[in-house]
């Protein structure tokens, strides 16, 4: 029995980081899980409370950050809150129209839309909705990272054990 929970506990961790590459996943929620699940198959040990609360705070930091990121990039972007506006629903619209890649497209047509109907200019529209691109493709690498650095210290902590 304990092996078929570490064994699904790894699946959920890879799922989790996988995810990060598909941003309609939880990805460091599912790594995080699958580190649970794991420590809790093993014994759970007072040193791997502390781990799992580091886990947490990554996990918890990384989602916070991976949302954030679209918005930070469209703003750099010089876009306006309705460049931002538009970002966040053609992120929204994208996930469920053209998944998996309109998490990608979604952000840049909704940008660029948002900021056309602020009455700006072409250009500086493809610039906000270029930036809100940029964003959400740092978040994907953030979380990518996040969940790298958190199975590589379920990792550290199996072989230290």
């Amino acid at each position: 029995m304990a092996t078929a929970a570490r064994l699904l506990a790894f699946l959920l961790m890879f799922a989790g980081l996988v995810g990060t590459l598909l941003p309609v996943m939880p990805d460091t929620l599912l790594v995080l899980g699958g580190a649970v699940m794991l420590l809790l198959a093993d014994g759970l040990a007072s040193s791997d409370l502390k781990l799992l609360a580091l886990l947490a705070l990554i996990a918890v930091v990384a989602e916070g950050l991976g949302y954030a990121a679209g918005l930070l990039g469209a703003k750099t972007g010089g876009a306006s809150w309705k460049g931002m506006a538009g970002a966040v629903l053609g992120g929204l619209v994208g996930l469920f129209v053209l998944q998996p890649f309109g998490i990608f497209v979604g952000p840049l047509v909704g940008a660029v839309m948002g900021e056309m109907w602020a009455g700006k200019q072409t250009d500086a529209a493809v610039k906000a909705g270029f930036g809100a691109l940029v964003g959400v493709l740092g978040g994907v690498v953030l979380k990518l990272a996040a969940a790298a650095t958190m199975i590589g210290l379920v990792v550290l902590s199996i072989l230290a054990g």
